[in-house]
Parts: C-alpha cells; structure tokens; sequence
C-alpha cells in the first residue's frame, strides 16, 4: 500500500493545477522550442528533461509504457512537436494534449507509422457534441484524483481534479470511456445516453509493492530478505488512541515485539522488547531512528520522588507518524552495528505532497478512570486483624470494640476521574519543486492519582526541496516541551502504598473540617490527600530532534546524500516539601527541596554514497556505502536544601542547609558501513552489508568492532511450475544470520577511574574508585533467522512465519575482586544469554463487499530466554531483599527465587517450606540455602489480534492483546499481606489461619512475623497472564457534497474505548506492570502506578 500510496502522490503532482502552472494551450505547448542531446538514455529521463523545459507534465501508464526502455534523441532549438514525432514513433506511443500536460498511450504499429496532420496537433480536442461529467473514487468511496479519462479510438481525453470531479468531450452515445490509472485496474465504460458517469476504480493488486523502510534507504517488500516487520500507523488510526507515546500502538500488533507499559503513570514509558532481552547490565531497549536521526533513550530523571523514565518517543505526536518498521533480525539491523543487537524502530513522520494546501484537524477529549482497585479489609476486619496478629505472640489486645471502628476508603481518597485530550493541526502542501508540512499538538492527560499529570505540546516542520534535476534538500525537525506532575508512586512510601497500607481506622479530616495530618500507628505514614496538595514535584523536559540534508544525483544512478542531525534534551526537575507537620518529610527535615537541570547536547553527521543499476532487465543491483560520526555529551546540575524559613518560598536560597553537585559525560561514535543487494530476474534475492564501529566507551586494545550480515530470498512463485497456481500471490522462502553489538555500559566503563571528595584536614582530595579494563569490548549478538512469506487469493490472506536462535555473547558483569587488590570488583566480558523462538503473523480479508468489509490481524509469538553462562557457574540473587530473583545457568533473565511452601501446618498455623539444604530447619526456614527456583518472569508466548469492520459510512475495531505464561512478584501482598503490623491487609486475610486445626491456605497472623511466614516464598507470585481487550473504536465518515461547497474534504466522528477490560487471576491492579524497568529484575509490581482505561469522543475534519 505504501507503493500505490507514492504513485498516488506522484500523479497527483503531475496533475494538479498548481497556482504556477502554465495555462498554455495545447498550440503554444508545441510550439515551445527546446534541446536535446540524449543517446540511449532511460525514456523517464528523457521526459524529465523535456518537462523542465518546456514547462509540460507527461500522463502515461508505466505498465503500458515502459519507462526504462532506452531511447536516443537529438534536436536543436527544434519545436516540441517534431520531436516528440520524432521520440514516440518508434516505440508506438502517441499522445495528446490538454493545457500544459501531455496525456501518453500506446497504439500499433500502423497508427504510429501514420504522421499525425499539422492541423490535428493543432487542434487537439475535436468540436464538442455532448459532455459527460462525473466522478471518480476508490474502493473506499475516496476522490481519486489524476485519474486518465479517454474516449476509446480516438486522442480526446482529460485528467479528474483533486476532488475525483471530471468534464470530458464525447462524439456520441456509442462513445466509450476508458479509466486508468497507476496501480488500479483500467476500466472500460459504454457512454450511452448517460450524461454523468460516476465510477469505482478497484485496485490492481498485482501492481502492489509495498516500499519497506529499511537502515538508509528503502525497498520493495519483495525484495526484502530479512525479518522486518512494519506497521502503517495511518492505517491503525493511532492518533485517534488515547496514547502518550507511539510505541504503544505496537504492543501486540507485530509478532515479536513484546511491548508492557510499566505503570499507568502520566507521560511514562513503556518496556520494548524485540525477540527478547540479550544483556544482564546493558540494557534492552532497541534503538529507535526519528526520520534518520538516531536518539538517546534511557531515564535523566535526579530527582527522587515519583522521577519516571522518560518515553523516547513522547517528543513526537500520533498524528506525525506515517510509518514505524522493526528490524527484527541481525541482518536487517547489522546496519547499525554496535547499537542494534535489541534491534531497531524507524519511525517516518508524514511529509508533504505537491498540490492545494491541506488542513487537518483531529481532536479528542475523554475521561478515564482506574482499571481495578485491591480489595482492603475494612475498619472492623482492620482492628480485628490487629488483635489477632498480638494475640497469637502473647501481647495485649489494642482494641476493645474493634466492631466500632469506621472505616476510611483511602483508595476513594486518591483516585478521581480524570480528563484526558489531544488537539493536533496538520497543514500539508506545495508545488513540483518545494513540499512541506507543518503540524502543532497538544496533549493534555490528567492523573487517575490526585497530585498527576502531564502536558506536552510540540511543533513539527518537514520540508523536501527540489533544487534542480540533480540537487535537492530537505528538513525534519521537532521541537517539543512537555511538563510531568510527579507523585511518588512505585515505592513503600509513595501515595499509592500510603493508599493500600494506611489504617481504614483513620479519618480524612479533622474535626475542624482540614485534612488530618495524624497516624497514631505508623508515624512515617502520610495523608495520601496531603501528599498530593503539599508536595511540588513536576519536570520540564525540552526536547529537539531534526536534521537537514542534501542529496546529489552525481550520475544517473549515483546518488550522494549527506546530513546533520541533532538530538537535545533539557530536563529540569524540582522537588519541595514545605516545612511544616503536615507530612514526616516536612516534620524531620522542616522542609526540603532539590533542583536538578540535565541537559543531554548530540550530534550526527551521515554520509552515504547510493548506486542503484540493471542489467538485461533481469539483474538489479544495489551498493551503499557510509560514513558517519555521533558525539553525545550529557552535563548535570543538582542544588538541595532542607531547613527552609517558610512554607511559601521553596526556593533554596531561603535553606540554611544547602548542598550541590554537579558532573557531566560524554560519548563519541565512528563508523564505516556498506550494503550490497542483488535481484536476480524479481525472484532471487541476496543482500549483504558490513558495518565498523570504534566507540569512545570501549578500552584502547577493543575499540574497533565489526558487525557483518548476509540474507537471501527466493520467491517460489515466480518459478515456471507455480503459473497456473492461480491462489497463490506470492511465495517467499527467507534465511538471514548477522552479528550485532551493544554498546550500552557506561560512558567510562573500561577507563581507571579517580574521584573526588576524599577530603583530609579542610584539603580536597580523589582517590582510585574503578580498575582499568583494557580488555573490555562488546557484548555481541549472533542471530539466525529462517522464514516464509505467503500471500493467497488475491492477497485476501497472508501468512508470515519466522523461527530464529539469538546468541549473546561476552556480557559485561561485575566480577568480585581479591581484597588485596584494593577494589571490591571490576566489569568483566564473562556471561551469554541465548533467545530463540517462533514468530507467526497472519493477515485475512475475510469479506470484501461493495457496502461491508471485514479483515482480521492475527500474530502470535513464541520466545524462550535462558541464561547460558556466568563467571564461575555462580548464581547470582537478585531483586527485593536481594534474593527474590536470581541469575542462573540454564533459567531465564527474571527467574523467581524463594521459600517453596508445601503447606500451612494446621496445628501451628505457620507454613512448611520445603528443605532445600536438608538441614531439618523446619517448619520455617532460617538460611538462604532453602532458597530454590520458584517460577519465571518471563511469559510462554504474546501475541494480539484485531478485527476491522466497515459498513457504508461507519467503520469499527476491536483490538485484543494477550500474553500467557509468566508470573508477577506481588510486592503489596508480600508487604502488606503479612499480618504483622499497623499495615492494612487485603480481604483475603479473612481466608487466615485461626485456630489449632484450620485447613486453610493463609499463614496465621503475628506481630512482627517471629515465624518469618512473610519472607519471600510463592505466597507472592501469581499468574500474569491475561486477556485485554485493549481498544474498541466506532467512526462515522459524513460524506456530503454540501460540506465541499464549504471547503469540507472530509469529516469523521469516532469514539473509542482504551484498555476496556482485563481477563486475569492478578489480584494486582494490573498485570501489565514492570516496576523495575529492567529485566534481570523482570515482573515486580512494587506498588506501581494503576493502569488506566479511558472513553473518548472524537474528530477528525480536513479541509
């Protein structure tokens, strides 16, 4: 679809009426006097040349006219109709002509030896008998505009308007109209007595080649070799979702990339995983590429308190993203060398087309609400609880009458329905040689948490010029400023916990009517209310992401293409809470407050050298060739106080204690790549590129690395034997391998390193704080991918498979040192991860009628993650109290780890763990040696599908994302689920041990867990799997010829429903959680953010 959408554009700049345009008469056109000197040159060229100077546009069919067939041409100051005489004749192609634009087609061999009269070149169009008018649309009902209109047998003819609207001359009823146009099927039509002619064009799918993103270029989906997978966000309505970032249209609708929002939290990121996590410490982010700019990603965030990663893409609106391709495979993302070993995102933003200027406008404004709330026990259960829990270790009782305690809904207190909204305008435009576009947003999400929030607002400008036949130029750039309200949510001490762990006992408000302040049980707990109306922490985050470049055709075929980029983030965060005894902070610090600016300064200089040939109409070759040079360098200013005068200056100069630091970091990349693909007769295809990268981060004897790749295709179609199989569209067998690298450890990583604030005597002073590693080098990805690529009847259906094995090799650890050495460890190349999996994408029309159309997307995938090495076999705990997950040989990244309970003893109400060590420590383990492999963080398989209907004017979806097999650390329940202290429990402490005798599947409670039943155990894990049915959306399209009279091109209506419903045994507030952010440390729910599900009404009008 990409392919017919750019032949759309081009003949839509071919035809258009632009306001430059010559309104010359078809006389004057050929009588323009032009030169030329062309031997065995391309026909496209040559008409090329021809249009710049005559000021003409040519109309033609590439699949009736070829428009690589090579003619020869020669004339001096020589009338345009002699020479196009002299051109067409001898490849049996005439023409006509209306205003400035020269309609070709092709005749036989008699006709084009037949000179055309003086006077009929002249007079082009023939005396008017009778107009027919009408016009032409899409499959959709969508104007088609540039389309081909001619009465058969004879030279008359016109081209529809920008609206599909056309106006042709006919001789009579036994007239006939044939339509045609680039990638439709050419319709044939008898005039009759109709005077209005309105027609439907299908399109040509055989004529369908999809143009494919790829590192540095672009290619057809049919020559591609390797695992991509690609997404047209148009298609999906992405600006239509109510969604801070890109990245989450991915989530289940591309099989293998595994995408989880970590929290519901306002502006936040989410975690992308592409076939897998490959490093323990550097990082599994794939590298995403804005329009060929590369950006940084990663958290910037100093401050503490509810400090959230930032999302890499939330610079950029929905409604700027044309396309986004993963590359998923070595051999597609090998082009990017030391970055790509987690594969990498492009994202392509829309340009501008030729034509009238266009106006967009599409808004929406909803409301959300939480997804879930947890089920807490009530005043009573609350105080009863605490009695029983002191009771069962000998102390008093607290509470007489814990029947007459009330009850608080903290969770009531902290959430609110909150509005969310979205404003974007687009204007599009420009002439043959100049295109732009130019789109603003805003984004405005209120927090489902009272105290949160998020704003941004961003500036798009995409500009492509043409300077001449051989020169052009362009720019990209975005510019965005956005601001986050920040709770602390995530932590033991953040709203949220304050929420789930406060005493239902408590009141809101004091007598007085003001928020109450006191908790006699816990004195480091807050009002969650006050949290949110004392406490200012928000974030400005400036981000510029743009490049500029120049391209040169040197030849034809060679092209030079060079560019600057750049990628600038500013981050600038405060943190105040006033002094006074309304919060523990303000009470123990009488105020404190931290400023902190980041600012992250990076550069990018491209240089690419294209070359593009054919040889006998059956080789096609391809050769790129690249330089280019990054530089990033990050700086860091933090100022704190505490002791401040008055609760309405939170400036820091009115702190009596103040400190500030300040550092900053660098790094520098150098790189040389080549590409080389092959074509053999449209059915063989071998590519293969290599890529050096030297990289500032690596030691003096590693810091050069080499990233190859090779990958071939054969289309079994297009064999001989395959013809008559009339079903079958398209049948391609695909094998790739590719080494990939990861660069992401730390600016500084192998350098010895000193610092400074070893003071002595008032005297400054540094010290040796690193070990220098001069032998520290990538982590390296070696992957080998095999798949097929299927399309059926009439490419109604379609089917992709892959099956793949990553190996990570040399990952970067830290390694426990001799004492004697003076340094506890050093980061050693010591450990391998291995990913191998299944992918299968399928793609099915199932009903293609005039008024309803039905398509269902399906994918699914399967990866399987293991750790295959560490230094010395040694397992490696991680995780909550440093043993709730672990490292370890042959189990995957975010294997759980823990107490195995066989069973709570009825007569002691206490659990039996099972003895691991077999030491006979039971019934409660004492030693991290029963400590055992509980289960795995990591899913079985993901994967989503959508439904898309369509019925005359309304148009419908329903997306559903489902991941099964993987198992979530509660960290509420293992907190707060305890029975052990002041905390509120959950509801199902009403399931606990009570008495000598009870079976039930609950410990007892007990003050302060003398027993240890709350330790780490699988008491806390639960199934993460689930079911969402992650969006449903209803449009309405009005379709009226009143709303054009008034400038109105198109107008829709549409409502949509985000993250509706969510079918799991998580007793969380959401199985989609990722509290850590890493993977390591893969499936902690550590008091996260809620979810969020919203309802919006929207629209969308274009002018």
């Amino acid at each position: 679809m990409a392919m017919l959408a750019f032949c759309q554009a081009i003949v839509f700049v071919v035809c258009s009426g632009m306001s430059e345009a010559s309104t010359l008469s078809g006389q004057s056109v050929l009588d323009t006097k032009i030169t030329l000197n062309e031997e065995g040159q391309r026909f496209k060229k040559v008409l090329g040349l021809i249009e710049q100077q005559a000021n003409v546009r040519f109309i033609y069919s590439p699949s009736s006219i070829d428009p690589k067939q090579k003619v020869t041409i020669r004339a001096k100051e020589q009338r345009l109709d002699q020479i196009l005489k002299n051109l067409f004749q001898p490849i049996s192609v005439d023409y006509s002509v209306i205003d400035n634009r020269i309609l070709l087609k092709t005749v036989s061999r008699e006709e084009s030896a037949t000179d055309l009269p003086e006077t009929e070149l002249q007079s082009v169009v023939p005396a008017p008998d009778r107009t027919v008018r009408g016009k032409v649309s899409d499959e959709k009902g969508e104007a088609l505009p540039g389309v081909n209109i001619l009465v058969k047998g004879t030279m008359q003819g016109t081209i529809s308007g920008s609206d599909g609207t056309y106006s042709v001359v006919v001789p009579d009823e036994n007239a006939e109209l044939i339509f045609s146009f680039v990638g439709y099927l050419t319709q044939e039509v008898s005039v009759g007595n109709r005077t209005n002619i309105e027609i439907s064009l299908k399109v040509d799918q055989k004529s369908l080649e999809e143009v494919v993103v790829i590192g540095y270029g672009s290619q057809s989906r049919g020559d591609i070799s390797s695992a991509i997978a690609s997404l047209s966000v148009s298609d999906k309505k992405i600006a239509e979702l109510p969604i801070t970032g890109p990245e989450q249209v991915l989530q289940g609708r591309l099989s293998g990339v595994n995408v989880t929002q970590n929290a519901g939290t306002p502006g936040g990121r989410s975690t992308v995983r592409i076939r897998g996590a490959s490093s323990i410490t550097g990082g599994n982010d794939p590298l995403y590429v804005i329009d060929g700019v590369p950006i940084n990603t990663g958290s910037y965030s100093s401050a503490s308190g509810g400090a959230v990663a930032e999302n890499p893409l939330s610079s950029l609106s929905p409604g700027d993203i044309e396309s986004m391709e993963v590359l998923k495979d070595a051999a597609a993302a090998a082009i990017y060398g030391s970055r790509a070993s987690n594969g990498v995102i492009l994202v392509t933003t829309k340009r501008g087309k030729a034509g009238t200027p266009r106006i967009n406008f599409n808004t929406y404004y909803g409301v959300q609400k939480e997804t879930k709330r947890l089920s807490l026990l009530d005043g009573p259960g609350w105080g009863e609880l605490v009695n029983e829990a002191r009771t069962n270790v000998n102390m008093p009782i607290y509470f007489e009458r814990p029947d007459t305690l009330a009850t608080t809904d903290w969770q009531d207190v902290i959430f609110r329905s909150a509005a969310i909204q979205s404003y974007d305008l687009s204007v599009s435009g420009g002439s043959e040689k100049t295109q732009f576009m130019v789109s603003g947003n805003y984004y405005g999400q209120e927090g489902v948490v009272i105290g949160s929030g998020y704003k941004r607002g961003n500036v798009r400008i995409n500009l492509d010029q043409t300077i001449n036949s051989r020169l052009s130029a362009g720019l990209n750039l975005t510019l965005s400023r956005s601001k986050t309200d920040r709770i602390d949510a995530g932590t033991n001490t953040g709203i949220v916990s304050a929420a789930i762990i406060k005493s239902p006992a408590i009141p809101l408000y004091r007598k007085d009517g003001t928020l109450n302040p006191e908790d006699p049980y816990i004195a480091t707990s807050n009002n969650p209310a006050i949290m949110a109306r004392e406490i200012t922490n928000y974030a400005f985050n400036n981000r510029v992401i743009g490049n500029t470049f120049l391209s040169l055709e040197i030849i034809h075929g060679l092209t030079l293409r060079s560019s600057i980029g750049i990628d600038y983030m500013g981050l600038d965060e405060v943190l105040f809470i006033p002094p006074n005894n309304l919060t523990y902070e303000g009470r123990s610090t009488n105020g404190s407050g931290t400023n902190s600016l980041t600012q992250d300064r990076g550069w990018i200089n491209e240089n690419t050298l294209n070359y593009s040939a054919s040889l006998a109409n059956k080789h096609r070759f391809n050769v790129l060739l690249g330089y280019s040079q990054q530089e990033s360098h990050m700086s860091r200013t933090t100022a704190s106080g505490t002791n401040f005068a008055l609760e309405s200056i939170s400036t820091l100069e009115s702190a009596s204690v103040r400190n500030s630091s300040s550092g900053g970091s660098s790094w520098g990349l150098a790189s040389y790549f080549s590409r080389l693909n092959y074509t053999f007769d449209n059915r063989l295809n071998i590519a293969a590129s290599f890529r050096v990268d030297g990289s500032s981060r690596f030691s003096r004897n590693n810091k050069y690395g080499t990233f190859p790749s090779l990958s071939a295709s054969y289309r079994v179609d297009k064999m001989e034997f395959m013809e008559a199989v009339s079903w079958l569209d398209d049948a391609k067998i695909r094998a790739s391998w590719g080494r990939t690298g990861n660069q992401e450890i730390g600016n500084f990583t192998s350098r010895g390193l000193s610092r400074g604030g070893f003071n002595y005597l008032g005297l400054s002073g540094l010290a040796p704080v690193q070990l220098e590693n001069p032998n520290l080098t990538w982590e390296t990805t070696e992957q080998t991918n095999a798949g097929v690529d299927l399309r059926f009847f009439g490419n109604r259906l379609n089917f992709t498979f892959d099956y793949y094995i990553k190996k990570t090799h040399g990952l970067l650890l830290e390694v426990l040192l001799p004492t004697s050495s003076g340094y506890a460890s050093s980061v050693q190349n010591v450990g391998n991860v291995q990913n191998k999996g299944v992918e299968l994408q399928l793609g099915s029309t199932n009903i293609a009628g005039k008024d309803f159309s039905w398509r269902t997307d399906f994918n699914i995938a399967f990866n399987r993650n293991k750790v295959t090495s560490l230094p010395d076999g040694d397992d490696r705990p991680l995780g909550f109290n440093g043993y709730a997950s672990v490292l370890k040989v042959g189990y995957p990244l975010g294997t759980l780890f823990g107490w195995k309970i066989l069973r709570v003893n009825p007569e002691t109400g206490n659990y039996d763990f099972e003895d691991v060590d077999g030491n006979g420590n039971n019934p409660y383990p004492s030693t991290s040696t029963d400590n055992t492999v509980l289960a795995s963080a990591q899913p079985k398989f993901t994967g989503g599908m959508t439904n898309t209907l369509t019925y005359k004017n309304f148009d419908a979806g329903i997306f559903m994302h489902f991941v099964y097999g993987n198992t979530i650390f509660n960290h509420p329940k293992y907190s707060y689920g305890r029975m052990h202290t002041w905390f509120n429990s959950f509801t199902d402490a009403k399931d606990r041990w009570r008495k000598p005798g009870d079976e039930t599947w609950l410990h007892r409670a007990a003050w302060g867990d003398p027993t240890r039943n709350g330790s780490v155990s699988d008491r806390v894990h639960e199934d993460g799997s689930f079911l969402k049915i992650k969006s449903i959306n209803l449009g309405y399209t009005v379709k009226a010829d009143k709303l054009k009279q008034i400038g109105v091109q198109n107008l829709r209506i549409y409502v949509v429903g985000q993250n509706l419903f969510t079918f799991t045994k998580y007793t969380g507030f959401d199985p989609e959680v990722n509290s850590y952010g890493n993977d390591a440390q893969f499936g902690f729910d550590m008091n996260a953010y809620p979810q969020i599900k919203s309802y919006t009404l929207g629209l969308n009008i274009g002018f």
